[in-house]
């Protein structure tokens, strides 16, 4: 049974990580009972997608660029906080959430 999210990103994975009561990690997906919420899957897909392009991976180099600028930089974290905002409402306290997005670019 899932008790916790653990909002983290990681290069290549989705940043909604589900833990059980034993702090195991159960999977990186929503919870079930938002699976099939498209808008808001779709908007931490996009979040990881626009983490991931801070990077540089090809056969020669991996290596972290960051942000063009701070505006780029303030949309993502905008656009995190109404995902993670979203994510806080809908699951209406039956979880603990914690947030490691904000923590990891600053």
């Amino acid at each position: 049974m899932v008790k916790k999210i653990r909002l983290i990103l990681d290069y290549g994975c989705y940043p909604v990580w589900l833990y059980d009561e034993n702090g195991n990690i159960v999977d990186t997906l929503l919870p079930d009972e938002l699976r099939s919420d498209r808008e808001l899957d779709s908007k931490f897909d996009d979040l990881q997608a626009r983490y991931d392009a801070l990077f540089i991976d090809n056969q020669h180099e991996f290596s972290f660029v960051g942000f063009n600028n701070d505006d780029e930089r303030d949309a993502f974290f905008r656009d995190w906080r109404d995902a993670y905002d979203e994510l806080v409402e809908k699951t209406n306290g039956r979880y603990t959430i914690i947030d490691e997005i904000s923590k990891s670019l600053k």
